[in-house]
């Protein structure tokens, strides 16, 4: 066994050991009392719980609306000290990292500013780092924060899409995000609400296929495959009128055999994408599927016979229950009489087009050579890459896919060499730099499976400043204002952007989704003659954009 494996087991055992650790300390919340954490912040209204499904990731904390405004105080839970900051135009935005002695983490983010003691030590990093992004991590007890004090004021900083907090809970050996909600004392008393149920054809192992939906089957028994699978579309709310959310736990039972449950207790980073997997959007209804792919992650399950599918070894009529469960013990029971009219067996499916789950797929054509380990994917595929010559495009034939581990493409072309180092690889609205490259072929390492494109970007980042007077040729602002605008935007992303005022840097914050730049101007530095602006910005090529304005107070 080499170093890499030996790295590997003793990474894989530490977070099988650290499971196990959080799945005794939910159990033992969930049975016992417990001295809760206060909310992080007075709105507690929280409209996106742990498990929330999003468009390719499990959404691992809370988000608590602060009802569209911002800068609501935001206060640590408990005693500890700041052991990380980050600030980003993407992601969580400006985040805070706080360590506690209890063994747990909490993670603040979208925040709109910090709080002051914490506030004046970035500006001082920024400063003399002059940069305006940062991930930093502290000493212990560099920065200690009590219980209840005000860390933060809330935002809508990062890839947020409306003003509000993020917070998750994490184990502090690794990071392993936990249901926050085992950590209050929430007053919730709201049963979760099915919406729907839809059941599968599991013969064909494949390409699952949603083939009932139970409301339109109108008798009291409903037909089905004898290998199947269901799905259901569910909600549940922490309060009466509050946002529906998603379930905490299901569990499906045969005949009263108990053949599924999963809870939604703790999510590992590298198993979020599981699900694309684990739900379907079907007519804009998303559906959670209670039976697992061929491969799945190994602590998402409590109870997973054979996979969760209901076999039928006769056409007699059977019961099945299904159960929902918030983290309150809130419990919603669905019976319903299900029958086989024929016993099926598994389909034997033989096809070229498969990409394998458990095997590494390599393929190799005149325009492009893909490889993808294996474990990337959770079940086999039926799909094919193909070039698509008049557009210039790798096509697949699959829904997009996001991978566990990184593929490797490489691909040929015919680009002046002194291009290649400013082309990129798009994929469903992501950038993929190249790994390497010669005057034949190009490479990438790509962490999702989607139609792709060559692109080589030679165009640089675009700067707008607001309030300029073009007659004047200056910006004008009033002289109470404390801070200045700019829109900044590129063809494909911006990597880095500096603000000078008076030739000295000064901080600023780019809200990349609005592609806003909000400059603070630093008052003492206002010369009572002429003022200057200038901002440089550069794109994820290396394409620069310099812009310098004269400023008129008024």
């Amino acid at each position: 066994m080499n170093l890499s494996k030996k790295a590997d087991k003793s990474k894989r055992l530490k977070i099988y050991t650290s499971c196990i650790l959080i799945n005794i300390i939910i159990s033992v919340t969930q049975t016992i009392a417990q001295k809760y954490f206060p909310f992080p912040i007075e709105t507690v209204d929280i409209t996106g719980n742990f498990g929330e499904i999003r468009n390719n990731h499990f959404h691992q904390g809370l988000d608590f609306s602060i009802k569209g405004l911002e800068n609501y105080p935001v206060k640590s839970i408990e005693d500890g000290y700041v052991y990380r900051i980050k600030i980003s135009s993407t992601g969580y935005g400006k985040a805070l990292y706080i360590h506690h002695p209890s063994g747990l983490l909490s993670l603040y983010a979208h925040l709109n500013q910090f709080s002051d003691n914490i506030q004046n030590r970035v500006n001082t990093y920024l400063i003399s780092h002059q940069t305006n992004e940062l991930d930093v991590f502290l000493k212990k007890d560099s920065i200690p924060v009590k219980k209840n004090e005000t860390i933060g004021f809330s935002g809508n900083t990062g890839s947020s899409t409306g003003p509000h907090l993020h917070f998750e809970i994490r184990d502090e050996l690794t990071e392993i995000s936990i249901n926050p909600l085992f950590y209050f004392d929430n007053k919730d008393t709201t049963k979760p609400y099915l919406h729907d149920m839809l059941f599968y054809n599991l013969t064909d192992t494949i390409t699952p296929i949603p083939i009932l939906n139970h409301k339109k089957q109108q008798r009291d028994t409903i037909i089905i495959p004898s290998i199947s699978g269901v799905a259901i579309s569910a909600t549940d709310k922490t309060r009466p009128k509050g946002n529906p959310n998603n379930i905490y736990k299901v569990q499906l039972f045969l005949d009263g055999k108990k053949i599924y449950q999963h809870r939604l207790h703790h999510i590992t980073f590298d198993n979020t994408i599981y699900v694309e997997y684990y739900s379907d959007k079907i007519k804009n209804q998303i559906y959670q599927k209670c039976f697992a792919t061929h491969l799945y992650p190994q602590f998402f399950y409590d109870t997973l016979i054979n996979k969760g599918r209901i076999i039928l070894q006769d056409t007699n009529v059977h019961e099945l229950t299904i159960i929902l469960c918030d983290e309150n013990n809130n419990c919603l029971d669905k019976t319903i009489h299900i029958q086989s009219k024929t016993i099926q067996s598994y389909k034997n499916i033989h096809t070229k087009q498969l990409i394998p789950c458990e095997k590494n797929y390599h393929l190799k054509t005149k325009y492009f050579e893909l490889f993808i380990p294996e474990k990337s994917l959770y079940h086999d595929i039926k799909a094919t890459f193909r070039y698509n010559p008049e557009k210039k495009k790798i096509e697949f034939s699959h829904t997009p896919l996001s991978l566990k581990f990184p593929a490797k493409w490489s691909i040929a072309h015919q680009l002046p060499y002194s291009i290649l180092n400013k082309t990129l690889l798009i994929s469903n609205k992501t950038y993929y730099l190249p790994d390497t490259f010669t005057n034949k072929k190009i490479e990438f390492s790509v962490n999702e499976l989607s139609n792709y494109y060559l692109y080589s970007d030679l165009i640089p980042p675009v700067i707008r400043p607001k309030h300029y007077h073009k007659k004047m040729q200056s910006i004008i602002i009033p002289f109470n204002e404390t801070k200045l605008f700019f829109t900044l935007s590129d063809n494909t992303k911006i990597k880095e952007y500096k603000v000078y005022f008076n030739n000295q840097f000064c901080i600023s914050y780019y809200y990349a989704t609005k592609k806003l730049v909000v400059v603070d101007i630093p008052k003492e530095r206002i010369a009572t003659d002429e003022n200057y602006i200038q901002m440089i910005a550069t794109d994820l090529v290396g394409n620069t954009t310099q812009k310098n304005y004269k400023l008129i107070f008024k």
